[in-house]
């Protein structure tokens, strides 16, 4: 039996790391993707050999997703799973001073590259693909000092629903999920903020003390059962959030049988 293609943006550390793995170990054949090389290598050599196909490569860059395209097709060229994991959070600052530079980066790394990968990967997904934006609550609420990282997630919410009416009846599906605050680099990268450009900082720093941040390999198991083990119809209907009670009792629930 053919094993099932996935890629995941970001597949470098955090998240991305851990679900290409746990996908793996599920039997799929995963290609992971970031700009460095060395950590895509390390996780590549945590799996079982060949199972894990490391590529270089910026989501933002056209060239960079036109590499991608090209292994895809050298892997036979039908993709099961597209997970956009990849994102920035900075610029940390007010949106007053924030810089037209800034914006344009965050904009294209967390907003373009999924969007023009996803139409870039279209031929290869069609007949039964999924699509799998990773979203946060920054998407729903407003963050003081995360104003461009929310505005961002907001559109990464709106482009997965927009994505999923107009690719449905191509046999491709688009969802979304929410992690919850997740022990990965970026959080390091959010405690290191100023109060100045960070009001809430000493929250998150309180979370990382406290033991409170979610586990990447947890999540990374919920959105292997989203993405894999749903139908259609419920992958797709409404955000997955790790932490509603509903959603984690259903994939619980559904680990027992």
């Amino acid at each position: 039996m053919t094993q099932d293609l996935s890629l995941v943006t970001g597949g470098g550390s955090g998240l991305g790391r851990a679900l290409a793995l746990e996908l793996a170990a599920c039997g799929h054949r995963v290609i992971i993707t970031g700009r460095r090389s060395t950590p895509l290598e390390e996780v590549a050599q945590e799996a079982e050999p060949g199972a894990i196909l490391p590529v270089v490569a910026d989501i933002s860059d056209a060239e960079g997703r036109q590499r991608l395209v090209a292994v895809v097709s050298a892997q036979g060229g039908q993709l099961r799973h597209l997970v956009h994991n990849a994102g920035v959070i900075e610029p940390i600052r007010p949106l007053a001073e924030v810089t037209p530079d800034d914006w344009q980066h965050n904009q294209a790394i967390n907003v373009a590259g999924p969007l023009f990968l996803t139409q870039a990967l279209l031929p290869a997904l069609q007949n039964g693909g999924r699509v799998l934006h990773i979203s946060s609550g920054a998407a729903h609420s407003p963050i003081p000092g995360w104003g461009a990282y929310c505005a961002a997630k907001a559109a990464l919410h709106m482009l997965y629903q927009c994505l999923d009416e107009e690719l449905r009846d191509r046999g491709v599906r688009v969802g979304s999920l929410r992690p919850g605050v997740v022990d990965t680099p970026m959080q390091a990268r959010i405690r290191e903020s100023s109060r100045q450009d960070f009001p809430l900082v000493e929250r998150f720093r309180a979370m990382h003390r406290d033991g409170a941040l979610r586990p990447a390999v947890e999540v990374a198991r919920f959105a292997r059962w989203v993405l894999q083990d749903t139908d259609d119809d419920r992958y797709a209907a409404t955000e997955w959030n790790i932490s509603d009670e509903a959603h984690t009792e259903a994939w619980k629930t559904a680990q027992q049988r």
